[in-house]
């Protein structure tokens, strides 16, 4: 075999090998695979169609596609029940539906991406919503073009992990800098989700005892909202419940005491984040009654709430002659 070709040939492979390597977590120590994303939203080719004709006798069909890409299981029986799935954009009757054909729940559980304890990646399911028999039904003097939206509104949920420090003496000393550090930001860790605890800073407030702030942050494609009962991801600007997130700060120790001015100087409670905008959560941790004189323990953040996102597809409904039609 000629060498430059077998050089080729084996530089192929292994650009092929590395291609193939993409389901392996780059980081295998990071508990989390992360991303900002809970659900990518795809319409299936040819669901709509690019093109479509008026005169009630050229039926089709529009198939939203969905794949849960973060790590929170969506559907019954899992902590994120709730989830719709619709059409908008068009009046139901000029399509010879009803509204109650343009929406649909899902039947079965979303599992979401896994990671193995090697790095790699087991993604998560895909469930298609597939609307039929959508047919204009009127006649048009010319061509028209119409917008058509999928949405989704569904519940989901983050974690974030970090570890902090505890001391029995607030004073830095330079012995314990390789365990840990009472002062500064800390390293934090993300679920794959929309919303993040994008920073975590650590200050000393006594023996054992330190204050963390939390700043939480909206990272997705779509809008956040409570999980009050009868919300539909309305994107109102008069919408009470957009911008809200349930959280949850625990730590290791079941003994640790964990309050936060915003949560209500509790562990748990809701917070706003205004016009999406980042918030900062401010809690003081207290820690057990450990012998130790200097440790650290994992601080959980979660965070649950309601997601809504869409995709849009332009349709051409077209004017056919009244002898093609009639």
């Amino acid at each position: 075999m000629d060498r430059t070709l077998a050089a080729t040939l084996a530089l192929s492979l292994l650009l092929l090998a590395g291609c193939s390597g993409g389901n392996t977590q780059k980081n295998p120590t990071d508990p989390f695979i992360g991303g900002n994303v809970a659900l990518n939203l795809f319409l299936q080719n040819g669901a709509p169609p690019p093109q479509v004709f008026d005169g009630g006798k050229f039926p089709f069909a529009v198939n939203i596609v969905v794949e849960n890409v973060g790590e929170a299981d969506v559907g019954t029986g899992t902590d994120n029940p709730y989830f719709t799935a619709k059409i908008e954009g068009i009046n139901p009757s000029t399509f010879g539906l009803t509204d109650a054909d343009l929406h649909q729940s899902l039947k079965e559980t979303l599992r979401g991406s896994r990671k193995n304890f090697d790095g790699t990646i087991i993604g998560g399911l895909i469930a298609n919503f597939v609307f039929e028999n959508l047919n204009y039904q009127g006649k048009l003097q010319g061509n028209d073009i119409i917008t058509l939206r999928g949405s989704v509104c569904y519940d989901y949920q983050n974690t974030a992990t970090t570890q902090l420090c505890f001391k029995k003496d607030i004073v830095e000393n330079v012995q314990d800098s390789t365990l840990c550090t009472l002062t500064g930001d800390k390293l934090v860790h993300n679920s794959g989700g929309p919303v993040h605890v994008s920073q975590v800073t650590q200050n000393p407030l006594g023996e054992n005892k330190v204050q963390v702030n939390i700043v939480v942050e909206h990272v997705g494609p779509g809008e956040f909202y409570s999980r009050k009962q009868g919300e539909d991801c309305d994107p109102s600007v008069r919408n009470a419940d957009k911008f809200k997130v349930d959280m949850e700060v625990d730590l290791t120790d079941p003994q640790a005491l964990v309050q936060c001015y915003r949560l209500g100087n509790s562990n748990k409670g809701s917070v706003t984040l205004y016009n999406g905008a980042p918030q900062t959560v401010t809690c003081t941790i207290t820690g057990g009654s450990p012998q130790s004189r200097v440790y650290t323990d994992t601080m959980t953040v979660k965070m649950k709430y309601r997601y809504g996102q869409f995709i849009e597809q332009p349709i051409t409904v077209q004017s056919l002659p009244q002898d093609i039609t009639g």
